[in-house]
């Protein structure tokens, strides 16, 4: 379960699942992050951030998106539509009492955090995009592409089995770790569960925020790599165009997985903007 000083917390989803999410409270006046991991993950991968965040004097707050971890892991396709991650999201926000957070996703998460702004801006102080993208990747836009992939998606998420039970991925310090990584990616769906896995893959991939980017108003950070082949760089170079006042950070030959194999770099970016917008 949880380091010493990280509290161990659930709460019931408006629908009725279990969603789990860890605490670090500084004190009541300092600001508080709130993480959200990508597709596959899970809080553990914000370990080696997160610690710098609390050793910087600031609360975090991470949960397992529902499908996930130590969350619930629904089977129907119902239970992973957008809006109920939306609203897993603000009821732990709520059950913290907390009024404006700092909303920080990576991968995945940055598009569920991007989508989270435009549904709640007024719970947000600011928000952080590490690695992210407003739409799902280019050979997954076309209407040929997209129906293909729902299918195979529907398939494979009916006849997958029932996930093994609650579990966190271990992410080793000091390693290198690639996009691409096959065992170590099919280890952890299939404890997290195939269907989770491609139910919220799915409902992520019809998501196409292009035109509404300008009504994000709060702070926004953004972090890229230069070298990454998932959302490549160009897609937050457009984001940081569409939303006005936005920052942009580029880490110089880094690849997707920025919250493991760039993590002072990613941690001193949240860092500095977390105060920034805190004065």
């Amino acid at each position: 379960m949880a380091k010493p000083g990280i509290e161990s917390k659930y709460i019931k989803s408006a629908d009725g699942h279990t969603i789990y999410y860890e605490t670090s409270i500084a004190d009541a006046k300092a600001p508080v992050v709130v993480l959200v991991h990508g597709i596959g993950g899970d809080v553990d991968g914000w370990e080696y951030v997160r610690d710098i965040l609390i050793r910087e004097g600031m609360s975090t707050v991470a949960l397992d998106v529902r499908g996930h971890g130590f969350s619930a892991h629904p089977r129907h396709f119902k239970d992973y539509k957008l809006d109920l991650i939306l609203e897993d999201i603000l009821h732990v926000i709520d059950a913290e009492h907390l009024d404006r957070v700092i909303l920080v996703g990576h991968s995945g998460g940055a598009i569920i955090a991007l989508n989270f702004a435009l549904a709640y801006q007024t719970r947000l102080q600011a928000l952080v995009l590490i690695a992210g993208s407003y739409r799902a990747p280019a050979y997954m836009r076309s209407r040929f592409t997209k129906f293909i992939a729902r299918s195979v998606i529907a398939i494979g998420a009916f006849i997958s089995p029932p996930h093994f039970g609650p579990w966190h991925s271990t992410y080793p310090i000091n390693r290198f770790y690639r996009e691409y990584e096959p065992w170590g990616l099919t280890r952890t769906i299939m404890r997290n569960s195939l269907r989770s896995y491609l139910l919220v893959g799915r409902e992520l991939m019809g998501v196409d925020l292009e035109h509404r980017l300008e009504e994000i108003k709060v702070p926004t950070l953004i972090v890229a790599g230069e070298n990454d082949s998932i959302y490549p760089l160009e897609i937050s170079k457009k984001m940081h165009e569409k939303i006005q006042g936005s920052q942009l950070e580029i880490v110089p030959g880094a690849n997707h997985v920025l919250i493991l194999n760039n993590i002072e770099e990613t941690a001193g970016y949240i860092v500095d903007f977390v105060r920034t917008v805190s004065d």
